[in-house]
Formats: structure tokens, sequence, C-alpha cells
């Protein structure tokens, strides 16, 4: 590959970023990024190590360890006894997007208009 044939990481990034599914990846990545380094924070301000949070939250040291490392999506009910473990509120909410564009619904085949999802009385 000559010099000029080479692609910078900026090109390479823009590329891969327009492939089909790679922006909602890569803000899923983000969102377990940023949850895992909030549930550190507060693990390491109780004074606890991954063990003590992961017997409180009826998981494995292991299983704490790779979400504080971004490297699992939660679902709520684990963020659900994250929080509890940590006497903390689990607080989910919508906000608006931080530069003000509204986004594009996304495709999906397997959603439907009268599917609402569990009760919140449930």
């Amino acid at each position: 590959m000559a010099m000029s044939d080479r692609v910078d990481w900026n090109d390479l990034r823009d590329r891969r970023m327009a492939e089909p599914g790679a922006a909602e990846a890569y803000e899923a990545t983000r969102i377990a990024f940023e949850l895992g380094q909030e549930v550190r924070h507060l693990r390491k301000r109780n004074g606890w190590s991954q063990s003590q949070l992961a017997r409180s939250a009826g998981m494995t040291q292991s299983a704490v360890a790779r979400f504080e490392a971004g490297g699992t999506v939660p679902t709520l009910p684990v963020l659900e006894r994250l929080a509890r473990a940590l006497s903390m509120r689990l607080d989910v909410r919508f906000a608006p997007n931080a530069d003000g564009r509204r986004l594009r619904p996304r495709k999906s085949s397997t959603c439907s208009s009268n599917h609402h999802g569990p009760s919140a009385t449930s």
C-alpha cells in the first residue's frame, strides 16, 4: 500500500460509524462505560471491595468487575440490585439531547404499535 493510499483515523472512524448499527453499538458502549464508572465511584466511596459489593448485590465479583469496566450492558434488574446494595435509588429518565438535535427513529421489524412493554405497576 502506497503512503498516499493510507486512510487516517478520522476517515476510518467516519466510515465505520456510517455502517448500519454502528452508532447504536457505540452509544450502548458509552452508556455501559459511564454506568460502570459511576458504580465504581459509589463502591469506592463506601470503602467496599468488588467482592463486598457483589455479595451485597447477589452477584459474582467477576460480574461486578466486568460491569465496572464497561464490558457489559446491564439489565434494569441488575441496576436495581446494585442501587439497593449501594443504598441508592435507581433513577432512569429521558432527557433532551445535549446538542438539541432530534434523532431519527430506528426502523425495527420487532416493534409493533400495540406493544407497550411491562406495565408500570407490575
